[in-house]
């Protein structure tokens, strides 16, 4: 008799094969191993627990056809998966980064290099990627450090996706940004970072979101930017920020100032890698527009109202 309270390993690796990979359902689980069925199902938790089964949820599940085939023809995506909306703002939000969670381990391949951004909704996806080991994989921060570990930061993103896809993971040792832009040069110019930014370029794949060029935008929330920046930049005429990167309405890269201070890839290396772009809510709809027509995106995760929107101004 196996006791419940403390199972080893093997025991529950083994009922969890019976019932995910022979197909026996719980009471004959119990009735084979001479268990409860309460405790079979106990068993069955804690291989999920224990990482010893990881369960991924069929991409397929979120692609709403008519709406996701209109944006792969308008934009020439790959794929295109269309969350329904929720009853309240933040549930349509948690429901699409879920999406792009459970499409992560899909978009990537065993042997690639993904580049990861951050912010908030990157940060949601990355702590909802199933356990899914993906044998070679990459994972390295797209751009520095935040000094507040407690942040949503590039450095913490990058670090628990390539904890759930059991990846090797290369952080970035800089600072996101510098107090001047002599300073950031020199950085820039020392030859661990700059090999780490050489190496940036090897990246085939990145995974990241984008906020419009607002004063709410997370790039001042997180005092990588000023408003006055942000005047500047809409001044140049940015609508976007991708990666904490600026562009305009057809996704090309607005430069100023803070472009210099910062350290971390840049809009042409962006563009080089397949892009998967995790994104939620209409007041990121130009920012969007303009990361699609960009050619930053070849795989976009977002709400059913963000994209009825991109395909009713197909034109615009």
């Amino acid at each position: 008799m196996v006791r419940a309270n403390h199972p080893s390993d093997r025991i529950v690796a083994e009922i969890a094969w019976l019932y995910y990979i022979k197909g026996l359902n719980q009471a004959e689980i119990a009735k084979r191993m001479t268990l409860s069925r309460p405790t079979v199902i106990t068993y069955l938790r804690l291989a999920r627990e224990r990482q010893i089964v990881g369960v991924k949820i069929s991409g397929l599940h979120f692609r709403i056809n008519d709406l996701a085939d209109a944006l792969c023809g308008t934009f020439g995506l790959k794929s295109a998966y269309v969350v329904p909306e929720a009853e309240t703002t933040l549930e349509t939000a948690y429901q699409v980064c879920e999406a792009g969670a459970q499409f992560l381990p899909d978009f990537v391949a065993p042997g690639d290099m993904l580049g990861v951004s951050w912010g908030q909704t990157v940060s949601f996806v990355s702590e909802r990627v199933p356990w899914w080991p993906v044998q070679g994989l990459v994972v390295r921060q797209l751009i520095g450090s935040l000094a507040n570990p407690l942040l949503p930061t590039c450095e913490s993103c990058t670090t628990e996706i390539a904890r759930r896809l059991s990846a090797q993971c290369i952080n970035l040792n800089a600072p996101a940004v510098c107090s001047d832009a002599e300073l950031a040069a020199r950085l820039r110019a020392e030859p661990i970072i700059a090999q780490q930014l050489d190496r940036l370029r090897d990246c085939n794949k990145a995974i990241y979101s984008l906020s419009p060029c607002t004063f709410d935008t997370h790039v001042v929330q997180f005092n990588l930017a000023t408003e006055t920046d942000i005047s500047d930049y809409r001044a140049k005429g940015a609508v976007g920020i991708v990666a904490g990167r600026f562009i305009d309405p057809e996704g090309a890269p607005v430069l100023g100032d803070l472009d210099q201070r910062m350290i971390g890839t840049d809009q042409e290396s962006l563009r080089a890698m397949e892009g998967l772009l995790v994104v939620t809510g209409l007041p990121k709809l130009e920012a969007t527009r303009a990361a699609l027509r960009g050619g930053y995106v070849d795989h976009v995760v977002l709400d059913t109202a963000l994209a009825e929107e991109l395909t009713r101004a197909r034109t615009a």
